[in-house]
Parts: structure tokens; C-alpha cells; sequence
């Protein structure tokens, strides 16, 4: 179905992995533009609805100086086991908002996504493109993973993914000493973000791959140091305060019937339906076309395009990941089968390029201004942006000093921690694992108004109800007798019981 088999390219013509290989041209014509589009696009991402809890357990864990190890924010699990696996994330959010305040966490995460997409187009041209290929690689592989690449630590699993994919591609190329990176990458990575594992899984499909192409005859790199480097990885993401259990947590997404695989958006199969899906959708496309090329494929690219095609099929979430891993072997096999990709800058006539890139860069840059808003919303203030979320009414719960227990949309759980906790505790927020597959369905029920709506509602002894204007349960709510609209917001409705 996939792509080409690895490029191993004469030694001669083999990029350095430094700052020297970048072409001074390459970097004024194509990477500066690019890299500055995705950073501006960075900023314009509206504040991610855990970035709100993630500031609150990094303040916790800067106060107290140890890590939640049961829930501390609801009413409805409190007392619940809770991994917190990306607890030096949270610390790094609260330590650079006490620093700078959200600009400077923006700042930060808008350098990752440049890194990132610097590393995407280090490999592609390892893979054989010339500048301007490897740069379109580099920019179709943005667009596919900017969903992730925003302020949250998804996207430090992402630049560690293609840093993995950078070195294994080195390995690939006859570089061994690349390989010893890993583990201290792994013993980092397993702490920031439990995405780890997918690197994991990266360097196994690898191990095996060359496995089979030693069966094979076909292998031209030693097994043993990638075997080393594996074994010294896994060993490595044991540095971790949760020991084994941060191992196994991961591991708690995979089953079908998971209520995150059933309820949260990003968690489902993409939705082909939808404009941001056609791009993942053109590079499956690519794919087939180019996987019915003349030459065989080898055994790692086989193995790592299938599972991470799988993956992204899968899970709307995984795309980041299949776009850091996928588009340098799409790289490779577009150089075999159309070398124009590989042509450098020089012969592309480099000097005309320029009045022609600035200012189409120029042009998404400005659209990506006006679509999150103008100016006024690019997230460069002290305080993360509050736009879509109930600001009005988490004051007017302050103010008229309510008290009892608030139902809330999934989505505003982490706003409410960051605003009201300790005075007031949450019905569910966005750390899902914590809940349970039972109770999002109980949650799920009175969003969607089943039929024991009611009895959830009476179950949790819930007075005040925050959800959604115009919403089911919010229009249910305004034509119940036993229920009262006490305050309306520009996105938020706020219900309170009546008295008996």
C-alpha cells in the first residue's frame, strides 16, 4: 500500500544534521517564511480547554511540592486515583505564567511548533528532497498536526515523535551514535507527556523491520545498536515518579469501547466531512498513488506506514503523528519516482522565489489573523484568552457568593478549576481517565437528555446547572418548573433548583 523503501543515499551526498547543512538561501526564501506563518499561528489558537486545569496542577505541585495522587478537583470522583503523567508540563505552564504570564507559555509552545517543523523538514531532506520539496513536505505536515501543535503537551509528543523519526532515519542512513539520544529523550519525554509510548512504538516497528530485512538479506545497518538503544529507552521511561503505572496508563486509551473513544470529538475517526480532514485525507491519497510504484518496499517503512495509517484512521488525535512520521517516507518515495522533488535550490532558480513567497506568507499570515478574530485575539496577553468560555457567569457565581454543587459542560470543567477551585469544586473536566467510562455516561446522559436525566442530576444533588446558551439541557431547563435561568452570558446559561 506504502511507500518506498529506504533511501540510502552515497555518503557523499548524505545532509549533516547541523545548522551548516541548512542553505543560507533556503533559510531566508523558504524555512524563514514558513516557520514564521506557523509560529503567528500559534498565537492564534484559542486557550485549549485543559491548558485551564494543567496551570492549576502546576500550581500545585510548585506549592506543595508533591504530585496529586487522587482527584482534588470534584466533587463527583473526588478521592479517585489520578496519574498525573504529564506532571512536569504542568509544572513548566505554572513556573513560565508566574514568569511572563500566558504570552511567554505561547511564546514557548509557538517555538516547539518551529522546531518541529524544523526537525519534519531536516528529515525529508535526508530523505532526498531538495529545499523547496522538503519545505512543501514540511508545510502539508504543519497543516495535518496543527491541531495539535498549540498550547498543550500533545505537542511535545509531537516534536519528540519527529525527533525519534529523525534519528531512526539517521540510523536508517548508517549513523549510529544518533541512536544513544533516545534514551535520555525517553526519560524526559515519559515525564512531560504520556505520549511517549507511541516512540515506543515507533522504535519496536523499527526493530522488527530489521529483523525481517536481516531474514531477508536486505538489512545494510547492525541490529545491535538499535537493539541497545531500545533496551536502554524502555529502561529509561522507568525515571518516573509513577513507576510502572505510568507504563500501563497509556495503555488505558486503547479499548473500542473507551467512553473517550466514544465522546470526545478528537478521539473519534476523522470526519472526512469536514475541510481540516481533507488535507489528511489528500495525503492517503498520495500515498496509494505513490505506493504503486515499481520498487519494493522495505520491511520498517511498511511496518511504520501501516500502523501509523491505522492510527490516524482511528483517531482524528493521531493525525500529528502520522503527519511527523508519514511525510518523510511520502519524501522518500516522491524523490524515487519524481526527482524533480529532489532538485536543490540553486536549480530552481532560487532569486525568484522571493518576491513571490513573502508575500503569499504575507497573505496566510493575515488570514490566519482574521479567521481567529483580529488582532484582538491573538493570545499575547498576561491571561489566556477567555473566548468561548463562561466568563460572565463564574463572576456572578463569585459575587452572589452561591454555594452548592454546579453541573458543567465537559469542555468548561478546566476553566471552572482554574477560577473557582478550591472554593468550588467541578461536576467533570477534561481528565477523563479520572472519571471513568461509567460516570461520563451518566454525565453524557444528562447532556443528551436521556431518559435518567433527572435521577443523575438528583444522584450528584445538583442545585446549579452551567451549560451551553440554547443548548438541549439549556432549553429543557428555561420550560422546567422545578429549575430558573438566574444568569445569561454571551455563551453560557446558569440554572439554579428551585427551592421545595
Amino acid at each position: 500500500m506504502l511507500l518506498g523503501r529506504t533511501l540510502h543515499l552515497p555518503r557523499q551526498r548524505l545532509l549533516r544534521v547541523s545548522l551548516s547543512s541548512l542553505h543560507v538561501q533556503a533559510m531566508l526564501f523558504i524555512l524563514a517564511p514558513i516557520l514564521l506563518l506557523v509560529a503567528t499561528t500559534l498565537f492564534a489558537f484559542n486557550t485549549d480547554p485543559d491548558y485551564w486545569w494543567h496551570v492549576r496542577t502546576g500550581q500545585y505541585i510548585y506549592d506543595t511540592g508533591t504530585l496529586p495522587r487522587l482527584d482534588i478537583y470534584s466533587y463527583t470522583s473526588s478521592g479517585q486515583p489520578w496519574v498525573t503523567h504529564e506532571w512536569l508540563t504542568e509544572l513548566v505552564f505554572y513556573v513560565l505564567t508566574r514568569l511572563g504570564g500566558y504570552r511567554l507559555v505561547a511564546a514557548i509552545f509557538a517555538l516547539l511548533g518551529v522546531l518541529t517543523c524544523s526537525v519534519l523538514y531536516l528529515t525529508c531532506r535526508r530523505r532526498g528532497l531538495g529545499e523547496i520539496g522538503a519545505s512543501l513536505c514540511m508545510l502539508w505536515g504543519f497543516v495535518m498536526a496543527s491541531a495539535s501543535l498549540n498550547v498543550r503537551p500533545q505537542a511535545i509528543t509531537t516534536l519528540f515523535l519527529a525527533l525519534c523519526t529523525l534519528v531512526i532515519t539517521c540510523y536508517l542512513q548508517g549513523q549510529t551514535g544518533p541512536l544513544y539520544l533516545l534514551p535520555p529523550l525517553f526519560a524526559l519525554w515519559v515525564n512531560l507527556h504520556g505520549g511517549y509510548v507511541i516512540g515506543l512504538v515507533l522504535i519496536a516497528l523499527t526493530v522488527v523491520g530489521q529483523i525481517v530485512d536481516t531474514w531477508q538479506k536486505r538489512a545494510l545497518q547492525p541490529l545491535r545498536p538499535l537493539l541497545s538503544a531500545a533496551i536502554l529507552s524502555v529502561g529509561a521511561t522507568l525515571l518516573n515518579p509513577h513507576g510502572l503505572t505510568a507504563l500501563t496508563y497509556p495503555f488505558s486509551y486503547v479499548s473500542a469501547d473507551n467512553a473517550s473513544m466514544l465522546y470526545i470529538v478528537e478521539w473519534q475517526s476523522p470526519n472526512f466531512h469536514e475541510p481540516f480532514f481533507l488535507v489528511f485525507a489528500a495525503s492517503l491519497l498520495l500515498v496509494m498513488l505513490l505506493g504503486l510504484a515499481r520498487r519494493p518496499l522495505a520491511a520498517t517503512d511498511t511496518l511504520v506506514a501501516m500502523v501509523f495509517t491505522f492510527l490516524a484512521l482511528r483517531s482524528g488525535r493521531h493525525i500529528s503523528l502520522y503527519a511527523v512520521v508519514m511525510m518523510p517516507l511520502i519524501a522518500a518515495r516522491l524523490q524515487a519516482e519524481l526527482p524533480a522533488f529532489g532538485r536543490t535550490l540553486q536549480q530552481w532558480h532560487s532569486k525568484r522565489l522571493l518576491a513571490v513567497i513573502w508575500p503569499l506568507t504575507m497573505i496566510a499570515i493575515l488570514v490566519v489573523i482574521f479567521k481567529s478574530g483580529g488582532m484582538a485575539h491573538l493570545q499575547v496577553g498576561l491571561e489566556p484568552g477567555e473566548r468561548g468560555y463562561p466568563s460572565g457567569a463564574v463572576r456572578y457565581l463569585r459575587d452572589n457568593n452561591l454555594k452548592g454543587n454546579l453541573f458543567n459542560e465537559y469542555g468548561w470543567g478546566g476553566y471552572l478549576i482554574y477560577r473557582l477551585y478550591p472554593d468550588w469544586r467541578v461536576f467533570i473536566d477534561g481528565r477523563a481517565d479520572v472519571y471513568g467510562d461509567e460516570f461520563m455516561n451518566k454525565y453524557m446522559d444528562v447532556a443528551w437528555l436521556h431518559p435518567r436525566w433527572r435521577n443523575v442530576l438528583d444522584e450528584y444533588k445538583v442545585n446549579l446547572v452551567l451549560v451551553k446558551a440554547a443548548s438541549p439541557l439549556a432549553v429543557v431547563l428555561s420550560n422546567d418548573r422545578d429549575w430558573q435561568e438566574i444568569y445569561s452570558g454571551e455563551v453560557e446559561q446558569l440554572f439554579k433548583r428551585k427551592a421545595e
